[in-house]
């Protein structure tokens, strides 16, 4: 067996697919994850992410390897040979699962070491690993069973093209929060960032580890059963394996389909399978700059604080030392700013921090608009018509457009709103500061008309 197996290593045709696996590893959000902020969670998940074109391949590589009789139409001169179909067609499966697993270990090796030399906190995730290991078993073990099965020069292009599709139709499913999709290792469901400030189990890869391994066992259990596979132990090994990968298979899509998601926290779980204290607040100590007013994140984005830091600051340096300003400001998964224990707690810009370099664009006018309206006033609804004018003239003051789209504000803002807000913006920086120390009490107090603005 060890010969054959040997042989079949040599001539496997996975080897000549390795460049390819590797453009598709790196246009896939395992290449993204490796230049965006070093984060354990955001690098486990484009592991699995992945499979979206790793799996489809070997599946082809798998399915091209077990129709090899078949193509060479070799069926009868083989069937007369000491070795039943099952013994012959296992090293096949072996040595292009082995092929594809040194080249998987070898990207999982090269993301988690090169995660572990500039992560700033947290450990690496090892669930995810092994749900996308036994995954991609899945892959191999299903397109060789489909190979040996039919025949045609076809159906290695097809096994690929089928995989790939039902892992959209899946990861589809998944995305959108259909519970039995929850088996599928890929389609983004929960949240890495979110999910630093909260506790996550383990439940959600265990669950896509028991389908895949399901899906194992009926593969190899279907090659057992197949007419010229062998004697009567290895149809009833073909009955046994295809038994019990039904029933784990059916198991992962049980708990699955018990599952929930949690997109306030974007975390996923399985009850049947949840621990103790998931979903829980992870304590942390953030990560903070040393401007006027503390702007500090958790520690996992620390790469992230200068950057970030620098979009804020056209905002926090007009409003640091104004009575009742808060003199930290905390980025967290919340829905809007809002001041406890003085600090101001305002929404974290999570598709900024999967990138490098300064926080352009909406991320960062967002970012601008929830820190003045919370320094300003906390937690509010925007309908004020002289809070609206506070807020855009600090605002306009920091270099942005009145775009309503990216203010805290119910509705666009009136002409009046606008033009006291160009009014005070155009105040010289120190007269707006000192306008700001005077007025600020009576704008978080009462009711003032826009034109009270100067």
């Amino acid at each position: 067996m060890m010969g054959l197996l040997r042989l079949e290593l040599r001539r496997n045709v996975t080897p000549f697919l390795l460049p390819t696996l590797a453009v598709l590893l790196w246009i896939s959000p395992y290449g993204r994850s490796v230049t965006g902020t070093a984060v354990w969670a955001r690098r486990g998940e484009a592991l699995q992410e992945t499979l979206l074109g790793l799996g489809p391949v070997i599946a082809g590589a798998a399915a091209w390897t077990a129709s090899r009789e078949k193509r060479a139409r070799t069926g009868e001169l083989l069937a007369s040979t000491a070795r039943g179909g099952w013994s012959r067609t296992l090293p096949g499966c072996a040595a292009t699962a082995l092929w594809g697993l040194a080249f998987l270990s070898a990207a999982t090796g090269f993301l988690y070491g090169l995660t572990a030399r500039t992560a700033s906190w947290g450990s690496p995730p090892w669930w995810p690993v092994a749900a996308t290991f036994a995954a991609f078993l899945a892959f191999c073990a299903a397109g060789h069973a489909t190979g040996a099965m039919c025949s045609g020069r076809f159906v290695a292009p097809l096994t690929a093209i089928g995989a790939f599709l039902l892992l959209v139709v899946a990861g589809t499913l998944k995305s959108t929060g259909v519970a039995v999709g929850l088996v599928s290792p890929v389609g983004q469901v929960t949240d890495p960032y979110r999910a630093l400030f909260y506790r996550t189990g383990h439940d959600l890869p265990a669950v896509e580890l028991i389908f895949a391994a399901g899906l194992v066992a009926v593969a190899l259990g279907l090659l057992a059963l197949r007419g010229a596979a062998g004697g009567p132990l290895v149809r009833a090994a073909g009955i046994i394996l295809t038994a019990a990968g039904t029933v784990a298979a059916g198991a992962g899509l049980w708990l699955a389909g018990t599952g929930r998601v949690d997109a306030g926290r974007g975390i996923a779980a399985i009850p049947r399978l949840e621990s103790r204290g998931d979903g829980r607040s992870v304590p942390y100590t953030p990560a903070c700059d040393r401007g006027p007013i503390q702007i500090c994140i958790h520690p996992a984005l620390k790469a992230r604080l200068p950057d970030v830091a620098a979009a804020m600051r056209p905002v926090t340096s007009q409003l640091a030392g104004l009575p009742g300003v808060p003199s930290r400001i905390d980025q967290r998964p919340v829905d809007g700013p809002r001041i406890a224990d003085g600090v101001l707690s305002v929404p974290a810009p999570f598709d900024a921090y999967d990138k490098r370099g300064p926080v352009t664009g909406r991320a960062a006018r967002s970012m601008r608009a929830d820190t003045a309206a919370g320094l300003l006033f906390g937690a509010w609804d925007g309908t004020d018509p002289a809070r609206q004018a506070a807020v855009l003239a600090v605002l306009i003051a920091a270099g942005d457009p009145p775009d309503a789209t990216a203010l805290p504000t119910r509705g666009g803002p009136t002409p009046a709103v606008l033009a006291a807000a160009h009014r005070l913006a155009a105040l010289s920086p120190p007269t707006r500061h000192q306008w700001f120390a005077t007025h600020l009490h009576p704008l978080r107090t009462t009711h003032l008309p826009p034109n009270a603005l100067p």
